[in-house]
């Protein structure tokens, strides 16, 4: 029986949200913008997902803009921004330790002119506040920083940042993918204008997420076409995804405060045995304030690739702190902004609990896994020490 510790890749589809889609699906539900009785039928199941949504990131159901998953939501706020600033605003300040998708996005941006200012993050992984608004000034035309890290589960400080930018006059964009459902979200409190969501990082189903619009931000769409979503994101519906990721919403609102408790406590136990079991094992933003369910580790010496494999093979799903690009496996841009070297960079390993995930499961992993550390350090060995 494998055990699966991704879940900040995916979690899971929850049940919850499986039988309300299941039902959306039997009911055989039109396309929501038809006029036939069908029609109003369909868009009748969207509304109740838009108000879960806005209740669980704290915002307004009128702000849910529903998009096709979370690198929509956060190409439609850095595209429409861009599309949309004056001629005198054409900088974008990031932090340097974003989703790969906002920095793709932002690549796109800089070839259509924007200039673009990359802020580090300190050996926590954290970004200091002082430094970043440092670099706001009037030819801004959109500051950018995630609510928290999808590596590291670092949590950065979004509602400082957000004051500071309203008070500035700069629009302000968070990526809260990775911390919708695992810390409490205010989209109001936060001062945000822009914020992205996605549903398969809370049990929801894959291609299905949403973009926080603040009442009165206009974005040049991405998507045009048609009138839905009050013409802020043209195309057909996909209405069983949407009611999915309002099941999955309702049920993460109303299971966050236990659901936090028991994955500190899992947390906790896994960061202790593996302090025990290795003396020479490195945490990473273990300092910083962090999602409850995310462990980041490297043991020196131990590639995180080959070691990610070994586990595979043991039975356990884990993610590299690294990505796959044309077929070569990276240093974790993350890590490498914190200031570790490349070596270290390679070697990490990301361990993320989520709804599903039992005790037992967690006892078999801190069991098993010296074992399988013992394996690849032997492999090495015999193969001098060639991955």
């Amino acid at each position: 029986m494998r055990v699966y510790l991704d879940h900040n890749a995916t979690s899971p589809l929850r049940p919850q949200a499986r039988e309300a889609m299941l039902d959306c699906l039997d009911a055989g539900v039109a396309n929501a913008s038809s006029l036939h009785p069908e029609g109003p039928d369909a868009r009748a199941r969207i509304a109740p997902a838009r108000v879960q949504v806005a209740r669980l990131a704290g915002a307004r159901p009128s702000e849910i803009v529903f998009t096709s998953g979370g690198s929509e939501a956060i190409a439609a706020a850095i595209r429409g921004v861009a599309d949309r600033a004056p001629d005198d605003r054409r900088r974008i300040v990031v932090s340097g330790v974003e989703h790969s998708a906002v920095l793709e996005a932002i690549k796109l941006a800089k070839k259509r002119g924007a200039l673009v200012v990359e802020v580090a993050a300190n050996e926590d992984g954290r970004i200091d506040v002082e430094r970043f608004l440092f670099q706001l000034g009037d030819d801004v035309m959109l500051a950018v920083m995630q609510a928290a890290n999808n590596e590291t589960g670092v949590v950065q400080p979004i509602e400082e940042v957000g004051r500071r930018c309203r008070e500035r006059g700069i629009p302000f964009f968070v990526d809260a993918v990775q911390a919708l459902g695992k810390i409490e979200l205010n989209f109001k409190g936060s001062h945000a204008d822009l914020m992205a969501l996605s549903a398969h990082k809370i049990g929801g189903p894959q291609g299905a997420g949403a973009l926080i619009v603040r009442e009165g931000v206009v974005l040049a769409p991405l998507v045009v076409g048609g009138a839905q979503e009050k013409r802020r994101r043209g195309g057909t519906e996909n209405v069983a995804a949407i009611v999915g990721f309002g099941a999955a919403a309702e049920t993460a609102e109303h299971e966050l405060r236990d659901e936090t408790r028991r994955l500190l406590r899992q947390r906790a136990r896994i960061e202790t045995r593996l302090r025990e079991q290795f003396d020479d094992l490195r945490f990473h933003g273990q300092a910083a304030g962090r999602l409850p369910n995310t462990v980041n580790f490297a043991i020196p010496g131990v590639p995180g690739e080959v070691l990610a494999i070994a586990l595979d093979l043991a039975g356990f799903a884990v993610s590299t702190g690294s990505a796959c690009a044309s077929g070569a496996v990276e240093p974790s841009h993350v890590l490498l902004d914190m200031g570790f070297d490349e070596q270290e960079a390679r070697g990490a390993i990301r361990v993320s609990l989520g709804w599903s995930t039992k005790p037992a499961e967690v006892d078999r992993f801190l069991e098993q896994f010296p074992e399988v550390v013992e394996q690849v350090r032997s492999g090495l060995a015999e193969s001098g020490g060639a991955v």
